[in-house]
């Protein structure tokens, strides 16, 4: 069953205080990227969109040696450094220039004012730009790029040029069709099937 925009905006607010992070993957897709994180073993991984899969992809692989997450939502990124403690992560908060709407539940319209603030990241570069440029500061390289954040189609791009090869860049929820046209602007990019709640991308370098 694929979960519908604004039912899905529900799923992310706010657990019970002391609930552990859960993924927000259809187990299809959680399963999937599993399988990518144990073939490839990637020392170094890069990360855009903190939350439960930054919880559980590091209690799951061992063989990751550093993994960089990179958050936007000041609240979001203090519940996942309460209950993310694992050494190997760097969790860094960078804002954008215009704050993330977010409307008490039971507002009108309140799927569409959020969803168009996360549209107008794509489209308008300036929006996400630290958030987008921050881990080339870092001056590091990565094995394993995973964009599940904001401004997805401007990490993609940012990902990729700090991607060693081989390596493997990752886009959750590929099915919207507003990052189409920079996924296949990459070559060998491969939409995973079967997909149930937010299709996983895989691009090899």
């Amino acid at each position: 069953m694929r979960i519908p925009f604004k039912k899905w905006l529900g799923r992310r607010e706010d657990p019970a205080p002391g609930e552990p992070l859960p993924v927000y993957m259809h187990p299809v897709e959680w399963s999937q990227l599993l399988a990518i994180l144990e073939t490839l073993q990637p020392a170094r991984v890069l990360e855009w969109g903190s939350g439960g899969s930054t919880r559980a992809i590091l209690e799951h692989c061992p063989f990751i040696e550093r993994y960089v997450s990179v958050e936007h939502n000041p609240p979001w990124h203090a519940r996942v450094q309460e209950l993310v403690s694992d050494p190997r992560l760097s969790l860094n908060l960078v804002e954008g220039t215009e704050k993330e709407p977010f409307p008490a539940k039971g507002t009108k319209n309140r799927g569409t004012i959020i969803g168009d603030w996360y549209l107008k990241c794509e489209h308008d570069p300036s929006i996400m730009a630290d958030y987008v440029a921050f881990p080339a500061t870092l001056g590091e390289r990565f094995d394993l790029v995973l964009v599940d954040g904001r401004a997805r189609t401007h990490c993609l791009k940012a990902g990729w040029e700090l991607l060693d090869s081989p390596g493997v860049l990752l886009i959750h929820d590929a099915q919207r069709e507003e990052y189409h046209p920079t996924i296949r602007s990459f070559p060998r990019a491969r939409f995973l099937e079967p997909w149930h709640q937010g299709q996983v991308c895989l691009i090899r370098k």
